[in-house]
């Protein structure tokens, strides 16, 4: 292997570290973002993430105890490191159907996740009061 090759490759692993700690900043931003704007009492914001061979999704979760009812969501989706997070209204509702709500195989999973931590948070189950 040649210097010329070894480099080319150092510099991919690089680019690639960059642009991964770039979405982390992202995420971080989002995360602090979501929790300044909705930090009121009774709040709960969660996260869940789904890994898959090609495509992954991180959704954001602002949940209100005292209802059982996602009031805000976001979502980061796709195959590449220039996602973004976006606001997802459609997922908005009672807690009990916020997996049917999420469009994609990969983003109802992530929002299993959350909700599952949303549950463990808050010492049991969560349920809307209209159920």
């Amino acid at each position: 292997m040649t210097w010329q090759a070894v480099l080319v490759l150092v510099c991919g692993f690089v680019a690639a570290g960059l642009l991964s700690y770039r979405q982390h900043l992202g995420y971080q931003r989002a995360v602090n973002e979501l929790a300044t704007d909705e930090n009121r009492s009774g709040v709960l914001l969660v996260s869940g993430r789904a890994k898959g061979r090609l495509r992954g999704a991180i959704v954001l979760l602002v949940i209100d105890r005292r209802c059982g009812e996602v009031t805000r969501a976001q979502v980061m989706e796709g195959v590449s490191v220039f996602a973004k997070f976006t606001e997802r209204p459609d997922l908005a509702g009672p807690v009990e159907g916020a997996e049917e709500r999420a469009g994609s195989k990969a983003l109802a999973k992530a929002v299993a996740e959350a909700l599952k931590m949303a549950a463990r948070l808050n010492a049991g189950t969560l349920r809307s009061q209209a159920a």
